[in-house]
């Protein structure tokens, strides 16, 4: 009888530990801050480069300069896209940091593919790849006492 409870405990930890660990769902494409990944802070700031997506439009910071612009993805699921012209807020650096700006750019405006995994977001075209994660989240502001939520 032991020999057999012993068996049977053994078979569920082989079970559980042969179990694959989930991996956690993506990071939505839209409304989530993409940071792109680079090899040394760009900046004087140390502002990394990023950018956010959502209803056709897309904002954020090249390194140098403020960027707008406008974006279509497929609405079957495949990773497509294509970004229109950028609108560029020119403003000085120093020529590495605007070296990596205009790479980022040209990188994002040739664009025709993302994919996410986890927090990872890849974007592809004939510029080359882009890889950008995810901003860690901000823990939200405290409520003041007497504050309604």
């Amino acid at each position: 009888m032991k020999l057999r409870t012993a068996a049977v405990v053994l078979l569920l930890l082989g079970a559980a530990c042969a179990t694959p660990k989930k991996e956690p769902p993506p990071k939505p494409f839209a409304v989530t801050r993409w940071e792109v990944v680079v090899e040394r802070e760009p900046t004087p700031q140390h502002v990394r480069p990023w950018f956010v997506f959502g209803d056709g439009l897309l904002e954020g910071f090249a390194g140098c300069s403020h960027v707008t612009g406008r974006y279509v993805q497929d609405t079957v699921g495949a990773g497509a896209i294509a970004i229109g012209r950028l609108n560029v807020e020119r403003a000085g650096c120093d020529a590495r940091a605007q070296i990596i700006q205009t790479h980022i750019l040209d990188t994002l405006q040739s664009a025709s593919s993302y994919s996410i995994t986890v927090d990872v977001l890849t974007m592809s075209g004939s510029g080359g790849t882009l890889t950008l994660r995810a901003a860690p989240a901000t823990p939200a502001a405290p409520t003041a006492p007497g504050a309604k939520p």
